[in-house]
């Protein structure tokens, strides 16, 4: 009995040293990296098997997320909609089919898919053809209505809205709304082509041969893209372009229209947008379970994924599917989780906007508490790797992190945030945020990033424990 008392304490013993030495390297490490206070930080780090071994950095205090507002996306969504969830895009229609035709109007019916390709509506539409149908003797109408709302967010950067990454969301959606161009020059001619085809947009050529070379650009004016610039005739040049489409639903439509006319099924009336009337489904796709698609959201930071299962989650819980009913559904799982929403504001999905704020601890505890649940697994395959895929394929690689860290990256104008699991080198595993604001230069969040995963991925093992048997003598 004496043996096992004896060794109880010496375990605590040891465990409490083992916390003493961690926060003494982790607070020197904000010392000499942040030693001027040029940035804003805030950590939360809590072992998840080893009681009380935690270490808190202005942990309650609001910081701008970024993407590890896909974090709280996610885990939410998960929590909401379940991992087996997916989207429904059904091609229906109010009128009967006859002798080849379609008399009545044919709705496609958006569900928030993000995964939607051009490749599912030609599937799609190779099923009417099996139904025998040749030509619509109606309408063919878009239905966006699953979205209460289309476009951007609020506080998303101005400057960035002229790229894909910053693509508009919708109900009713195509190749993440995002719009190749392609641009060949060859033997003074010029040959520019879409991808995917649609009627919705027209190339404008005026691009200009001359002795003398100028950049070439794309400028958007409505539905026009116009090509721009002065080329030289011996020259042969590839250009392309990516753009986020400005009206994702009127798009997609007319992408459906063209797939339509190259099967020879032909429209007799007009394309156009309203809330379907029929309940009369001829051809539905599923999208991947949401498991797969969380995927693409954390790992690969695809900020037009995080932006529709963010809307995604509004209309599941609260029939509308908005910023703001979505919002509402997540505060309302937060304090679920039991965790503190004063200092918590969410205005998108994805982390683009400036408004939003959480905290380190806010996000700790989301980790954590999936990590308690089943889903784990799931949410658990959709976080990036360090020195192996996603945005950490290039980062933390030394040989101590590399695939030691399974994160969550967040970057953008001043700001570059981490927030994860690291993996010890004794099988203890850590839950941490590490959220580094106002930067005036993002070394010093990679710089402390980088230590302080080091240090946790070599725990007990820390190369500070003599210094802190120095500094404990003084």
């Amino acid at each position: 009995m004496r043996y096992i008392i004896f060794l109880l304490v010496l375990i605590f013993s040891f465990s409490a040293y083992s916390s003493e030495i961690l926060k003494y390297e982790l607070e020197s490490t904000i010392r000499e990296i942040n030693n001027e206070n040029d940035a804003k930080v805030g950590i939360f780090i809590k072992s998840l098997s080893e009681e009380g071994l935690a270490f808190m950095h202005n942990h309650r205090d609001p910081f701008i997320p970024a993407s590890n507002q896909k974090l709280i996306t996610t885990v939410s969504a998960i929590a909401n909609l379940s991992p087996d969830f997916k989207y429904k895009t059904t091609l229906a229609t109010d009128g009967i089919v006859k002798n080849g035709a379609l008399y009545g109007n044919l709705y496609l019916i958006g569900g928030g898919d993000p995964s939607l390709t051009v490749q599912d509506l030609e599937d799609m539409v190779k099923k009417l053809k099996e139904y025998g149908i040749n030509r619509v003797e109606g309408n063919l109408i878009g239905d966006n209505s699953y979205f209460s709302e289309e476009g951007i967010g609020q506080g998303w950067p101005e400057d960035d809205l002229n790229y894909c990454f910053t693509a508009r969301f919708s109900g009713l959606s195509v190749n993440e709304n995002c719009l190749k161009v392609t641009v060949n020059i060859k033997n003074g001619k010029v040959y520019a082509s879409m991808d995917p085809l649609n009627n919705y947009y027209q190339i404008v050529n005026n691009i200009k041969f001359s002795k003398k070379s100028r950049n070439v650009s794309l400028k958007v004016e409505g539905n026009k893209l116009i090509l721009e610039g002065k080329v030289s005739s011996k020259r042969n040049l590839s250009l392309e372009f990516s753009i986020p489409v400005n009206h994702p639903s009127m798009f997609t439509l007319s992408v459906l229209s063209k797939i339509l006319d190259e099967n020879g099924i032909k429209v007799s009336g007009k394309t156009y947008l309203r809330k379907a009337t029929s309940n009369k489904y001829l051809v539905i796709h599923q999208s991947k379970p949401l498991r797969e698609l969380i995927k693409k959201a954390n790992k690969d930071s695809n900020n037009f994924y995080a932006e529709q299962i963010f809307r995604t989650i509004g209309k599941e819980v609260y029939g509308e599917g908005s910023a703001n009913a979505s919002a509402r559904a997540i505060i309302d799982t937060l304090r679920k989780m039991d965790i503190a929403t004063e200092n918590i504001r969410i205005y998108d999905g994805s982390g683009l906007s400036r408004y939003n704020a959480t905290t380190p601890e806010a996000l700790v505890k989301v980790l954590e508490y999936i990590y308690k649940t089943p889903y784990f697994h799931d949410f658990f395959e959709s976080l990036a790797i360090s020195g192996v895929d996603g945005t950490l394929k290039h980062r933390l690689n030394d040989q101590f992190l590399k695939g030691r860290i399974i994160a969550k990256t967040g970057y953008i104008k001043k700001v570059k945030n981490l927030s994860g699991y690291v993996k010890a080198s004794n099988g203890e595993v850590f839950v941490f945020s590490i959220l580094v604001n106002d930067l005036k230069t993002t070394e010093i969040a990679n710089k402390l990033q980088e230590k302080i995963c080091s240090i946790l991925a070599q725990y007990p093992h820390m190369v500070g424990i003599g210094n802190l048997n120095t500094h404990n003598k003084n």
